[in-house]
C-alpha cells in the first residue's frame, strides 16, 4: 500500500513538472496609440500592452500609424507586459 501512494505522489510530481512555460507569442498590427509606456495595436482587434519592461532594441520612438511587431508571453490581456517591441518597415 505504501510502495503505491509513492508511485501516485510521484507521478503527480512528476506531472506537474512536464507542464511548459507559457508560450511566447507574436502579432504583427498598426499602431493606434502610444503613450510613454503603453502602446494600442489593431490587428484585427485592438490590444492594448504595457511597454515599461520591453524589449525595444533599436526601436526610436512610436508613431500612430507605425506597423510593428509585438512579443508577449501567455494568452493576451489587456495592458499585459509586452516582451520586445519591433518596428516593421513597409505596411502590414
Amino acid at each position: 500500500m505504501r510502495k503505491g501512494l509513492l508511485f501516485v505522489a510521484g507521478s503527480l510530481l512528476a506531472l506537474g513538472a512536464c507542464q511548459s512555460a507559457p508560450q511566447t507569442n507574436r502579432l504583427k498590427g498598426v499602431v493606434t496609440d502610444a503613450t510613454m509606456n503603453t502602446i494600442a495595436v489593431e490587428a484585427g482587434d485592438t490590444l492594448f500592452f504595457s511597454t515599461m519592461d520591453a524589449d525595444r532594441t533599436g526601436l526610436d520612438g512610436l508613431l500612430v500609424g507605425d506597423s510593428v511587431e509585438v512579443y508577449y508571453k501567455g494568452e493576451y490581456k489587456p495592458g499585459m507586459a509586452a516582451l520586445k517591441v519591433v518596428s516593421i518597415n513597409g505596411k502590414i
